[in-house]
Formats: structure tokens, sequence, C-alpha cells
């Protein structure tokens, strides 16, 4: 094997470590989390509003720039007589 191909496979070797602590990190958060909304009655809509407060994004100078909304045109609906 030559230099090259012995560094290629300790680069993936050390991807494939890196990527397995970040599982096992995840999971053991996973875990914690469910252990404490278990333990303080968390519901998940609480859990829901937390998560879905985002910050605003970053441009391309460091100012935060909101993102557009973008606005769907639905179709009128048409409005059905009652019958007598």
């Amino acid at each position: 094997m030559s230099k090259l191909e012995q560094l290629l496979k300790q680069q993936q070797d050390i991807a494939a470590a890196i990527e397995a602590e970040k599982n096992k990190g995840r999971e053991e958060a996973v875990a914690t989390v469910q252990s404490l909304c278990k333990q303080y009655s968390i519901t998940l809509r609480e859990v829901k509003k937390f998560v879905l407060e985002r910050k605003p994004r970053a441009g391309k100078d460091g100012v935060a720039v909101a993102k557009k909304r973008v606005v769907r045109k639905t179709t009128v609906k048409l409005a059905r007589v009652a019958k007598k």
C-alpha cells in the first residue's frame, strides 16, 4: 500500500469515529431530554414552542436579515346558498 492509500484509510477511520461519537452524544442527549420531560411533565406543545423560536439569519455583514415571507394566493371559496 502506498503512503497516500494509508492516509486515505486513516482519514476514513477518523471520519467514522467522529460520526460514531456524534451519534453517541446525540443518543445521550435525547435520553436526558426524555427523562426531564417525564420528570417535569413537559408537554410536546411546550417543546415545540421552544424549538420553533428561531434566531434571525445573519447576512453577509453579520447583521440579522429577516426571512422573506412567501405569500400564497388561494382560490376564493364560493359561498353556497342554503336550500329552503
